[in-house]
């Protein structure tokens, strides 16, 4: 029976390729017949689909081999949370890249090569992607940034970092989940998140309680990390929150990226909070309006942002009111959005 050949249920009776394993040195070849997912569990997939891996940092189900027969056409797609590696470079996520016999995919310390006497064609036709639609939405966004990290990356180890980083930001994740923010990205130093006024009215309070939220997480963190700052301390961050209006575009299959003026003002807000003596949460007069009601707020500073012209007018956080308090201040005061920052 050839190859190409399928049995009942539309799965080619024998393997179009393998994959072979080297563990240490200790190497095995896993038959590809038209998928393959490779991970530390890959649950719910049949024995002839899946590669099982044991290793902690491996994904659950870490990425994925695809076979067309029909085009002579081989692919990979990560699908992992540590990233893959092609050949040496590292993957983009969720994008599917063709693959040729004899190309290395590399995942945490253990390397796949692709074998098969078929997939040899270079591709001529990409997968077909689809058409990314750009679109713009009033949201209130938020960066954290940690203060003076340039300094500290410069006398700690990198391992020390990464480590120290992929603890920090977990926990700040399980917060911002809380408080039903969406995740946007980390940039090393600083995380930037996003709330969508049309899915919370309440967003700029959202985002506030968030910061306040995670700024006490870090003050209870801090000490236990390796990461210093220049005078010995534990490590602060500084938190920005600004709202406005945001163009938004798919730059991968799991990113969207957030353009706009208020993006850029966000992070330069943030580059200011829990310096020179300022408040380690501060936002915008436009966040200010939304929220007035509902904090305790120190007095208003001007402060200049890089990249645009004219002063911005910013105001720290100092805590939630009581709800009493609150529901006093609130008067007749309007939760309308603003699109300015």
């Amino acid at each position: 029976m050839a190859a190409f050949e399928k049995v009942a249920g539309g799965q080619p009776d024998e393997p179009l390729g393998y994959l072979v394993v080297d563990e240490g040195g200790s190497k095995r070849n896993v038959p590809i017949f038209d998928q393959l997912f490779v991970g530390r569990e890959c649950a719910g997939i049949s024995e002839r689909r899946r590669l099982v891996i044991d290793d902690p940092e491996i994904s659950r189900t870490h990425l994925e081999i695809r076979l067309d027969a029909a085009s002579d056409q081989a692919f990979v797609v990560d699908t992992s949370s540590n990233g893959t590696s092609l050949n040496g470079v590292r993957l983009e996520r969720a994008v599917l890249l063709p693959i040729r016999p004899g190309d290395e995919i590399r995942i945490g310390d253990v390397a796949l090569t692709f074998s098969s006497q078929r997939f040899t064609a270079v591709a001529k036709v990409a997968p077909r992607v689809t058409r990314a639609r750009i679109g713009q939405a009033a949201m209130v966004m938020l960066v954290g940034d940690i203060v003076n990290y340039s300094t500290i990356s410069q006398v700690t180890d990198e391992q020390v970092m990464a480590r120290s980083l992929h603890t920090l930001w977990h926990q700040l994740g399980g917060v911002l989940q809380a408080h039903q923010g969406t995740l946007n990205h980390y940039a090393g130093d600083a995380m930037f998140a996003v709330w969508e006024v049309d899915r919370f009215p309440d967003a700029a309070e959202l985002a506030i309680d968030f910061a306040l939220s995670a700024n006490q997480l870090v003050e209870q963190l801090g000490p236990e990390l390796p990461l210093r700052g220049p005078d010995g301390l534990p490590i602060h961050m500084g938190w920005g929150v600004v709202q406005g209006m945001a163009a938004l575009a798919a730059m991968t299959r799991s990113v969207d990226a957030v353009i706009g003026d208020a993006t850029n003002v966000a992070f330069r807000l943030s580059g200011l909070a829990g310096r020179q003596g300022r408040a380690s949460v501060i936002v915008t007069s436009g966040v200010h309006r939304a929220a007035a009601a509902q904090f305790n707020w120190g007095p208003s500073e001007s402060v200049e942002i890089k990249g645009r012209s004219g002063m911005e007018t910013v105001f720290p956080v100092i805590a939630r009111k009581t709800p009493e308090k609150a529901q006093l201040a609130n008067g007749n005061l309007q939760g309308n959005f603003d699109p300015r920052p």
